[in-house]
């Protein structure tokens, strides 16, 4: 079991909506199976890891201090399980319900730009193309990673139209797109958006072409951390270039960075839409 929490520690391409999903279903199967011990390995394993992501954290503090003390070696489980399906219930509902009210944003079909992997992208997407909505989806890879592989074949196997494009040709999506949709890993009490690197620019593309940027997620991505409370990580320079012997230059590779909220249109979340001079209201409920 422990092997399942190192995958999810290491996972590089799941959003954090997409993670926090995978957490619950294997405190589920360790709950069934009575690995008390491999539970609490695991979480310990996942305090240091995927630091980029503070709505995962947010998730894990809430599994340790409500969800471990519902579990006692030898005794029912059930009250344990019931807790995780309602949390797993609330953050699919909530996916759902920005996925409705992104749709309805739309009264004619329309052309996206969009980069990297979100499940709530990818719903929203999708409830779109249902309603008729969504005439053609440009799918920037992401890389290093590129998440955007899983994303265009998600969209395809789903009947979309939908064309999959390198990130240094994100100017020509833009250019074709209406608007441009991402996900959040996290937006910071200063207003900035924690995303995929690739963002910010896609955002200054966004401004230049002039299309909206929108941003679909969940409230539990407000975080009360200012964005200097919140490490991006740097990732193995060996995933864009095997060094030679040679080399003596350096390799930046991160797979997340910051963008102003001022580039961003409108926020959708489960609790409504927010523009981005609303949003130090929404992080004070949230934080408070």
């Amino acid at each position: 079991m422990l092997k399942h929490f190192q995958d999810l520690a290491t996972d590089n391409t799941s959003g954090a909506t997409e993670l926090i999903h995978k957490l619950l279903a294997l405190c589920e199967n360790c709950a069934i199976g009575y690995q008390l011990d491999e539970l609490r390995e695991g979480f310990d394993l996942l305090e240091n890891a995927q630091q980029s992501m503070p709505s995962l954290h947010a998730v894990l503090h809430i599994l340790k201090s409500d969800f471990l003390p519902r579990l006692r070696e030898n005794e029912e489980t059930a009250d344990a399980i019931a807790y995780l399906s309602q949390l797993d219930k609330i953050l699919s509902e909530s996916g759902v319900a920005i996925a409705a009210i992104f749709a309805e944003k739309f009264s004619s079909p329309q052309c996206v730009a969009t980069i990297s992997r979100s499940s709530t992208v990818l719903a929203s997407l999708l409830r779109m193309h249902e309603h008729g909505m969504l005439k053609d989806a440009f799918v920037l890879e992401a890389r290093p990673m590129t998440e955007g592989h899983r994303s265009i074949r998600d969209l395809h196997e789903r009947g979309v139209n939908a064309t999959l494009m390198v990130d240094a040709a994100m100017a020509v999506a833009v250019a074709q797109a209406d608007f441009a949709v991402v996900g959040a890993d996290s937006i910071s009490a200063d207003g900035y958006l924690l995303n995929k690197t690739g963002t910010l620019p896609l955002a200054i593309c966004c401004k230049e072409f002039g299309i909206p940027l929108y941003v679909v997620c969940d409230s539990l991505k407000f975080s009360p951390q200012l964005r200097g409370d919140i490490l991006v990580e740097d990732r193995p320079g060996e995933e864009l270039l095997t060094p030679e012997e040679e080399d003596g230059f350096a390799i930046w590779n991160r797979y997340f960075e910051w963008t102003s909220v001022d580039y961003v249109k409108e926020f959708i979340t489960e609790r409504g839409c927010f523009t981005p001079d609303q949003l130090s209201a929404l992080v004070g409920e949230e934080g408070g």
